[in-house]
């Protein structure tokens, strides 16, 4: 997931969401909507790997049943998984920033 988080955009894509809204930058409104798309983003990547990975390679799930076990359980992981990882990013973008703050000096 680092590896295609470095390709793919999606920083600047939650900052072009914002914008449509006409938020200030640096407000809480503003991050709440910035944060939105990264999150949708990683997630989606996130949930899809990790169930193909558990349904897949799980020899007790008979073959004919893995697409629908997968596609269900995609559908029933993504949404707690999507507000676990909003609500992460920003206690990341936090700690990232303190971190940032002190060894940048």
């Amino acid at each position: 997931m680092f590896v295609f988080s470095l390709f793919i955009p999606y920083n600047a894509w939650g900052d072009w969401l914002a914008g449509l809204f006409h938020l200030q930058e640096g407000t809480v409104p503003f991050k709440l909507v910035q944060g939105i798309i990264p999150s949708v983003v990683l997630n989606s990547a996130n949930t899809f790997i990790c169930t193909a990975a558990s349904i897949f390679y799980n020899e007790a799930n008979p073959k004919a049943a893995r697409m629908g076990a997968y596609l269900d359980g995609c559908k029933k992981a993504w949404i707690p998984c999507f507000v676990v990882s909003y609500i992460a990013s920003f206690a990341a973008v936090w700690l990232g920033s303190k971190v940032a703050e002190k060894y940048a000096k």
